[in-house]
């Protein structure tokens, strides 16, 4: 089983795999490690990666990019809107409010999901990895940001799911950063001592995320994260953008902006700018010729004008990092270590900003662009059963609470906070309801101006088959809800308790006792705080508490009613009854975001096609590629080249007539044609033009396989005269029946050669030969086989003279004397002449 981690960039996506005992990010087609994120459609096909990304300019229109903030999202999300400012791409409104990507593709305008278009890039990565591994790659862990949302993390899975992959876990790209770090530290503090706390500042092309994580050996807990989803990379190339544009404007009356293909290779300038200037401090020349006009432009910016230019944007990064240490409630002097990664940390700006804030120099020993990946494919290792990985907890955490509500009476609570901010996850909780009807409860974050997100709500989960009990008092519902791995909340189960009552034998000296209210359509009549319908507890051991390491469980306040499965029978003047209780499941109807499992199916064999289409796209491509190399290598060999000489003038002249109407026909009527057109097209081609290739080759290899028949002739007779005149004993034990046949067969090789020889003389080039070089080949090897197996037969073994047997007996006696074991000792502990073998106990 293959362990794969995906990190699913906005710019640049990266494959790691674990194996020879380690983490190797693998390479695609092109021999580079990072893939872009980029998805081109045309007119028959689709270009996913390195590929799409060189038609960015050229087809920007269709060219789809920063697909992964759109998401899970409306139409009318800010986010969404925003993104619409930036990107060439067409962003529609589906009929659902949901977001659409509108292009060209297959001669027609259509609409695909941004979840769809993820798919399409975990497609490729799929490719990739299956063609690394030379296996079919199916289970991975993806990482995330920290701050996507139920919805957008449910999106992810889909999109995942489209392409094939089999999603172990979604990890935050904080806690797979965090992991790539801890899991190699072998100086970590033991478990008994104080954790040695770390800070990781991430800033990726889009987004800044940062996170305080407490390590002790074999162990990692998230203890805080703050996020800034629209500060990245991105934002600094667009304010050089922004400012090379006014430059422009001012100086050569030009509008950077006024079309799509001048905005795109103004930008790539500016990218590449700003590299440079994290390394240099002189000006940094900004220039492209024939810009627009046939004008060339030139301008310049330095890195104290970038910093300058980009003030903002650093503030805000010194306000998200300043926030991560106040919900930390930790002081910069107690974080020992800090880290940065990803692409934007290059920044000198940037590194200062971490410094200040942290009071120490940020440390760079994390690959900048690979911990992501590499941190996922730790966690699949981890989650694999095929690879053994040393033991390491991983504690990550909830950022934004959720409440969950229900429709209650007047007097009664309705919602209940079920997890908190910094809850850990995975996590479970246990919630008790007293209902008659069927139960609808809503999940949604607590603070909506917390999350970048438009909707607050998660999901509603209704609760059918809910009865009251057969004396009509409101039935007890326990309620199951879930945050999983994955970041993803759930009500996961719900059960009735029904009450069962049987007559007991009536008991002599029972006093009366006034019987309890029953609830009434709601979850207590005296209804409990949010403290008592909850009570957290952990798991014990040996009656002593211990910290979860996995589900946090929390109990209801009926749970002495519970235990046993059965209650004391209550007293009065009539006979005592017994009550058991008994759970019954009953079904969930959830309405959460997410494509459904028959919409899923059918985006899931719309991908299917896509993929048989890029495959027929791709055969009848290389087949017209194939005619046209074909062409072209043909015309320059036959005027003027090797192959001119091999054939007469009457059928070179007919061959290069036929590529000529070749050629003009791929760019006229065969440019658009099925596979087997351009397959018959060729086949023609080289029914005439191969004949004259083969005389070719025949040629070229003749003299090669001429000669080393000769030399094993020549061999194989030297072999014979030594047998002959004597000069060596080396086949003297042969008989001369068979050297005389070894001579026959040599003499005929030696006719046929000088036969051969004299028939390729003759032979004119254009001519096609009788004889060819397998044939030489072949006479070679059956003179070999044949001669050899003679001279080469062993000799015969020669037995040493026998020995009178008197006298051999005579020598032998002595030895035997020698041989005999010595006289047992006298005292009782006989010691033995052999050495006893002896056993290791440990």
């Amino acid at each position: 089983m293959s362990v794969i981690g995906l990190d699913l960039g906005n710019f640049s996506s990266y494959i790691g795999v674990a194996r020879a005992g380690g983490v190797e990010i693998i390479a695609n087609e092109y021999s580079d490690r990072l893939t872009p994120t980029y998805v081109t459609f045309d007119k028959s096909t689709r270009s996913i990666g390195q590929s799409s990304k060189a038609m960015e300019v050229t087809h920007a229109k269709n060219t789809i990019c920063n697909f992964k903030r759109l998401l899970g999202r409306k139409y009318q999300d800010a986010h969404v809107q925003h993104e619409k400012q930036l990107n060439a791409y067409s962003i529609v409104e589906a009929k659902d409010g949901s977001v659409n990507i509108e292009v060209d593709y297959l001669n027609e305008r259509k609409r695909f999901t941004p979840e769809q278009i993820t798919g399409m890039l975990f497609t490729k990565l799929k490719q990739i990895t299956d063609t690394e591994l030379k296996t079919k790659a199916v289970d991975c862990v993806i990482g995330v940001p920290c701050f996507f949302t139920d919805t957008e993390r449910r999106a992810m899975l889909d999109a995942a799911q489209i392409a094939g992959w089999n999603c172990l876990r979604l990890l935050n790209e904080t806690t797979a950063v965090a992991l790539c770090y801890g899991i190699y530290k072998a100086d970590l503090p033991e478990q008994t001592e104080k954790p040695r706390l770390v800070a990781f500042v991430d800033m990726g092309y889009t987004t800044l995320q940062a996170s305080i994580v407490a390590f002790n050996k074999g162990k990692l807990k998230m203890v805080a994260t703050a996020c800034d989803p629209l500060l990245g990379g991105r934002d600094f190339d667009h304010l050089i953008l922004d400012a090379m544009r006014d430059d422009y404007q001012k100086r050569y009356k030009l509008d950077s902006y006024s079309t799509t293909k001048a905005k795109l290779r103004l930008k790539a300038e500016c990218e590449k700018a700003k590299k440079l200037m994290s390394s240099n401090v002189q000006p940094i020349p900004i220039g492209l010729e024939c810009f627009l006009n046939d004008m060339d432009v030139n301008g310049k910016m330095s890195r104290a004008d970038f910093e300058e230019l980009t003030k903002p944007l650093l503030e805000r990064m010194r306000n998200t990092i300043e926030n991560l240490l106040k919900e930390a409630k930790v002081t910069a002097e107690e974080i020992e270590s800090v880290e940065i990664v990803g692409g934007s940390t290059r920044i000198p700006a940037v590194k200062q900003i971490v410094q200040d804030v942290f009071q120490k120099p940020p440390m760079t020993t994390m690959n900048a662009d690979e911990s992501v990946a590499r941190g996922c494919t730790l966690m699949c290792a981890i989650l694999s059963p095929t690879f053994k990985v040393k033991e390491f907890k991983i504690e990550d955490c909830q950022p934004y609470p959720i409440t969950l509500s229900w429709q209650g009476g007047v007097n009664e609570d309705n919602e209940v906070e079920v997890f908190s901010r910094w809850n850990v996850i995975p996590s479970t909780k246990m919630l008790s309801f007293y209902k008659k009807e069927p139960l609808t409860v809503e999940a949604r974050y607590s603070y909506p101006n917390d999350i970048p997100f438009s909707e607050s709500r998660i999901g509603q989960y209704t609760i059918e088959q809910i009865q009251p009990q057969p004396d009509g008092t409101p039935s007890k519902i326990k309620v199951k809800v879930r945050l999983n791995r994955n970041g993803i909340f759930d009500v996961t189960q719900a059960s009735l308790i029904e009450t069962i009552e049987e007559p007991n034998p009536p008991a002599e000296s029972m006093e009366s006792t006034p019987a309890t209210e029953p609830a009434q359509n709601g979850i207590d009549q005296n209804p409990p705080t949010t403290e008592e319908k909850m009570e957290e507890t952990a798991p014990t051991v040996n009656g002593t508490d211990v910290p979860s390491s996995g589900d946090a469980q929390t109990t209801d306040d009926k749970k002495d009613e519970e235990e046993g499965g059965e209650e004391k029978p209550k007293t009065g003047n009539t006979a005592a009854t017994k009550k058991k209780k008994k759970e019954i499941d009953l079904p969930i109807t959830p309405r959460v975001p997410g494509a459904s499992k028959k919409e899923l199916d059918r985006l899931i064999e719309q991908e299917h096609e896509m993929i048989a289409q890029d495959k027929k796209e791709k055969e009848r491509s290389d087949a017209k590629n194939s005619v046209e190399e074909y062409v072209y290598e043909m015309r320059g060999k036959l005027e003027g080249g090797p192959f001119e000489k091999y054939a007469d003038d009457v059928i070179r002249q007919q061959l290069l007539n036929d590529l000529q109407l070749a050629e003009d026909w791929l760019y006229d009527e065969g440019i658009h044609q099925e596979k087997s057109v351009y397959i018959e097209r060729l086949k023609k081609l080289k029914d005439i033009g191969e004949p004259i290739r083969n005389r070719y080759l025949e040629a070229e290899h003749r003299q090669s396989h001429m000669q080393d028949l000769m030399k094993s002739i020549q061999r194989i007779d030297e072999a014979i005269q030594v047998y002959y005149t004597k000069s060596s004993d080396k086949y003297s034990h042969i008989d001369q029946s068979e050297i005389e046949k070894a001579n026959k067969i040599l003499t005929e090789k030696q006719t046929w050669y000088d036969q051969t020889a004299n028939r390729f003389n003759a032979l004119k080039k254009h001519e096609d030969p009788t004889i060819l070089c397998s044939q030489l080949k072949q006479q070679r090897e059956t003179l070999e086989r044949e001669c050899w197996a003679i001279l080469n037969k062993p000799k015969p073994k020669v037995e040493p003279p026998k020995e009178d047997p008197a006298k051999q007996q005579a020598t032998n006696q002595p030895e035997q004397a020698q041989n005999q074991p010595p006289p047992p000792t006298p005292s009782g502990n006989q010691q033995s002449t052999e050495q006893q073998p002896s056993m290791e106990v440990d």
